[in-house]
């Protein structure tokens, strides 16, 4: 209690900076009203890879009809567009915690109710290959499943590893980050996966070839059933 009131008094002496506008946002995220009211938010979707559709009637993309994927369901809040992109930059590539944690707190917002049913036993960050996460100083998946472990009172497990330096999935075919993705993961608790309800967090799901490549391992280990949870949906092409 006298934590949460020192932390109230903060607040109201030093206001949240809004971290697109600069402003004070006057609220508890660090998104002002006006710029909140500009965000790229997750609209009509695919149930299963929350790929943004164009038809209101559709439940399902194409791929999904014709090939489902390995996961169960992506929740998603944010399209990959300005300036969510500009926050996961940020966020990734340029130590700037407070944009990654703007964008997990807007996907409780919008997420957490779905999320609830029922939530997953662990939340299993998509590993960054050593060498990555030392370049980094951090993985940014690991970073949001600690948040949203904390809020949601869910374990984090660190379930996999990555095999190989792979290169980076941004900019590749679809062909190609198969490719990229082909044996990337081994498992590191295999003896913690059978019987268990996995959420995978990552950053942007843009293919789902690396979601799809994580979720087989895990279900072939014997998960019974692994659900993506990510910050940004990249729409298709053309839209």
């Amino acid at each position: 209690m006298v934590y949460k009131s020192i932390r109230a008094s903060l607040q109201r002496l030093f206001p949240a900076q809004c971290l697109l506008c600069l402003d004070h946002s006057g609220a508890t995220t660090e998104v002002c009203s006006a710029c909140r009211a500009t965000l790229p938010w997750l609209g009509h979707h695919c149930r299963r890879c929350a790929l943004p559709l164009a038809t209101a009637n559709a439940e399902l993309c194409g791929r999904c009809l014709q090939r489902p994927p390995r996961f169960h369901q992506c929740l998603c809040a944010l399209n990959y567009r300005f300036p969510v992109d500009s926050l996961l930059a940020d966020f990734k590539h340029h130590a700037k915690p407070p944009s990654g944690r703007l964008l997990a707190q807007l996907w409780l917002e919008r997420c957490s109710a779905a999320a609830a049913e029922p939530l997953p036993d662990a939340l299993v960050p998509v590993p960054l290959h050593w060498r990555r996460r030392w370049q980094r100083g951090y993985n940014q998946s690991l970073l949001v499943s600690q948040f949203w472990g904390s809020a949601l009172a869910i374990p984090v497990a660190d379930l996999l590893r990555r095999q190989h330096a792979t290169p980076p999935q941004q900019g590749l075919t679809a062909a190609e980050r198969r490719r990229n993705m082909k044996n990337a993961f081994h498992l590191a608790n295999p003896d913690r996966i059978r019987g268990k309800h996995l959420a995978l967090v990552d950053d942007v799901l843009t293919t789902g070839t690396t979601a799809n490549a994580a979720a087989a391992i895990l279900l072939r280990a014997g998960a019974t059933r692994v659900d993506v949870w990510c910050l940004a949906r990249t729409p298709a092409p053309g839209q």
